[in-house]
């Protein structure tokens, strides 16, 4: 995965990183990252971001110190990649 690429991961991994339970954080991180372009991408980019990330066998937990496991990490980027395809009505 590209630095870039990791970037936009961290940024959506930032606004939760301090969530017991990362889902609780999904809607929020949404609004203040995606949907209001933070760091300057779009939605789609976004979403290859997090593509590229679930596909790469990269440990997805050093993206960023947090406390949550390498398996919930990869659950809030599937349910983050799940919700910005059904927004952008792709597959």
């Amino acid at each position: 995965m590209s630095d870039d690429l990791t970037g936009l991961v961290r940024a959506l991994l930032y606004p939760v990183q301090f969530e017991s339970d990362l889902l609780q954080g999904l809607e929020r991180t949404l609004e203040i990252i995606v949907r209001r372009g933070a760091l300057g991408a779009s939605p789609e980019l976004y979403l290859a971001s997090v593509r590229a990330a679930l596909a790469s066998g990269a440990p997805l937990a050093d993206v960023l110190p947090m406390r949550h496991s390498e398996a919930e990490i990869r659950q809030f980027l599937a349910e983050v990649e799940s919700r910005l395809e059904a927004e952008a009505g792709v597959a």
